[in-house]
């Protein structure tokens, strides 16, 4: 969930407290209409504006339970974090203070505490606070990002199998579970436990089939002993995200150079070449056209032609490479617009919040969103180019 989603739920908690309290006197009603204006500025996203007023209510009023909640929140989301963990500490240091509104305050503590990177305290009070019903779900939720935070992917795994919920912030159980296996099984292939980390890829697999993360693992980690398993999982990777096709074509060409175009890598890239509904992939066509499959090669040109002016483009661009002469300077020319089109360039984007990296983050830095990047494909960024071009 966002920072935007979050503040808002807080804020229509915090605005339903303000309706239920008794009507008190005119000193109180002119204190809550700036309060509602406050609420109206965060609410827009002026956040400053709103920051001015919530403070100077706090100097009206110190004792209002609503600002202080409201005034930490803000802190916090502009990277203040000593400050909100003072204003929700002195807000819990008030013996008369209710439970639920004590209950309220100790979950935007918890959050501060995680946002400060001090986890050990976030972690109890988010586990006391979990044993009350109205805050289980919540906690649970809160609990897993921070095990997320600090790559504490067993603890991550325990909390989403104790969850009963359908959704997890935002996912499906199945989701979560067998992004942490995948996790897990790159630890295991970082430390060279090769094995474990291939019955974590598998667990994954088997918790959610439609784990393309696991059958890319899968794949890298048999490329060094089984070429066709490596192959055929390049390929099951494949079939479960077209957006891949060119990224994970670009691995089977890297296999292929390796062990001279084994007899399973050669039908793997037979068969991407025959699927017409995959787009064009040069590589797949100048893989054909080196190893004199011109039939292949001319049939999966024509297949391609006439889609769009941007595939029109790239089909010229790739049938120039295959019959380069070296004097031509068109050519030349051809090749150079290409690297300058192609280089230095951001070739993955989260697809929930637009963020853009030259990695591949299958856990989004940003957002917080598990498998949600995907690659640009070479249409995207010649059109980018154009765009800002203009």
């Amino acid at each position: 969930m966002t920072y935007a989603l979050l503040a808002t739920a807080a804020l229509i908690l915090i605005i339903t407290y303000i309706y239920l309290k008794p009507k008190q006197k005119v000193t109180k009603n002119i204190f809550n209409a700036e309060y509602y204006r406050g609420l109206n500025y965060l609410l827009n996203n002026e956040e400053d504006k709103a920051f001015k007023i919530f403070t100077a209510l706090m100097d009206v009023d110190s004792s209002t339970v609503e600002t202080h909640l409201a005034l930490g929140g803000l802190y916090r989301k502009r990277g203040e974090f000593d400050k909100a963990i003072l204003i929700h500490q002195n807000l819990l240091s008030r013996p008369t203070l209710e439970s639920e509104l004590k209950n309220q305050a100790l979950y935007e503590l918890a959050k501060d505490f995680h946002s400060a990177g001090l986890y050990d305290r976030s972690e109890k009070i988010f586990k006391n606070l979990s044993e009350i019903s109205k805050y289980k779900h919540s906690c649970q939720e809160e609990l897993i990002k921070l095990y997320e935070s600090t790559n504490d992917w067993s603890n991550a795994l325990k909390m989403v199998e104790k969850s009963k919920s359908l959704s997890i912030n935002n996912h499906k159980p199945e989701v979560l579970l067998s992004q942490y296996y995948c996790e897990m099984s790159s630890e295991y292939y970082k430390n060279s436990e090769v094995e474990k980390s291939v019955t974590m890829s598998k667990k994954a697999i088997k918790t959610d089939p439609a784990c393309m993360r696991a059958n890319l693992q899968l794949a890298k980690y048999y490329s060094h002993n089984d070429i066709n398993a490596s192959s055929q999982y390049y390929y099951l990777a494949i079939n479960q995200n077209y957006k891949f096709c060119k990224f994970i074509v670009s691995k089977i060409i890297e296999l292929a150079k390796r062990y001279n175009n084994s007899s399973m890598i050669m039908k793997t890239i037979t068969d991407i070449a025959k699927k017409s509904d995959l787009p064009f992939i040069p590589d797949v066509y100048l893989f054909l056209f080196y190893e004199k499959d011109n039939q292949l090669a001319n049939y999966y040109i024509q297949q391609h032609k006439d889609h769009n002016e941007v595939t029109n483009f790239l089909i010229n661009y790739t049938f120039a490479i295959a019959n380069k002469t070296s004097g031509n300077q068109s050519f030349n020319d051809l090749i150079q617009s290409s690297k300058t089109i192609f280089s230095n360039h951001t070739h993955f984007f989260c697809n929930n919040c637009g963020y853009k990296s030259s990695i591949l983050n299958w856990l989004c830095p940003k957002c917080n969103t598990w498998n949600e990047a995907i690659p640009k494909t070479n249409i995207d960024i010649i059109e980018e180019n154009s765009f800002n071009a203009r």
